[in-house]
């Protein structure tokens, strides 16, 4: 189960990454002060995404020592 939740974090991390990457490299002229906070929301989410996905990979790739 954290395997799969481990790969889904991820496939949502680069789904935003991608916006993001959109974002900036077309968009970025014309953005308004509103525009900047919905990107701004979608780097926080990205971040998030990343540590959540980080802390699972820990949790799942570390040997036990039982």
């Amino acid at each position: 189960m954290k395997k799969i939740i481990f790969y889904f974090l991820i496939i949502i991390s680069i789904i935003l990454l991608i916006d993001i990457a959109k974002i900036l490299r077309t968009d970025f002229a014309r953005l308004s002060v509103y525009d900047f906070g919905y990107l701004s929301g979608k780097i926080i989410l990205f971040i998030v995404f990343v540590l959540i996905s980080f802390m699972t990979r820990k949790a799942i790739f570390t040997k036990k020592i039982e």
